[in-house]
């Protein structure tokens, strides 16, 4: 499974992480640093695995935290309407 941005999505990093901003309704998320990293892997058209990938890379966390954190992000951002698969 891979997640496409929307069209209507805008990614901007901070220093903080990223905020996603739903340029259509307004609706804005606000990610920490692992969240944004595994975020963008999955909108640049990886998928889980290479959400886990990136985030373990850049930071101290072990593949199943990663993991668990990738699927709870991706159920979030379904949830939320965001992204398309």
């Amino acid at each position: 499974m891979k997640l496409r941005n929307r069209t209507y999505l805008t990614v901007t990093r901070t220093e903080y992480g990223a905020v996603l901003l739903d340029t259509k309704t307004g609706q804005y998320w606000q990610m920490n640093p692992s969240a944004a990293t595994a975020a963008q892997a999955l909108l640049d058209g990886g998928d889980a695995a290479d959400a886990v990938r990136s985030v373990t890379e850049q930071f101290d966390v072990d593949e199943a935290r990663a993991a668990d954190d990738v699927r709870a992000l991706i159920e979030a951002m379904r949830s939320a309407g965001v992204v398309q698969e």
